[in-house]
């Protein structure tokens, strides 16, 4: 359980740091750019939205609503090492 925890802590690195590169992505952008699933983007980015590392933003294309993700200036203070790096807790 503690090394699913930390692989998706790592994944959840990966999508900030792609997104906070390339700005105004959709999850069917970032899923071709990243090789993700889309349900595997949809399930981070929920996670990055919930905690406030990144935003998004709505337009209107051809009658469809498209989100857009974009970081948010608390997600660029995150020390994502010291996330990773921390210890198994001692049962």
């Amino acid at each position: 359980m503690f090394k699913l925890k930390i692989a998706n802590q790592i994944r959840r690195k990966n999508a900030f740091e792609f997104i906070n590169k390339n700005p105004g992505l959709s999850i069917y952008d970032l899923s071709k750019k990243l090789n993700w699933t889309t349900g595997k983007v949809d399930y981070h980015i929920k996670k990055l939205l919930k905690d406030g590392i990144v935003r998004n933003s709505e337009e209107i294309v051809n009658g469809r609503i498209r989100k857009l993700y974009s970081p948010t200036p608390f997600g660029e203070h995150i020390n994502w090492d010291e996330m990773t790096n921390t210890k198994k807790p001692e049962e």
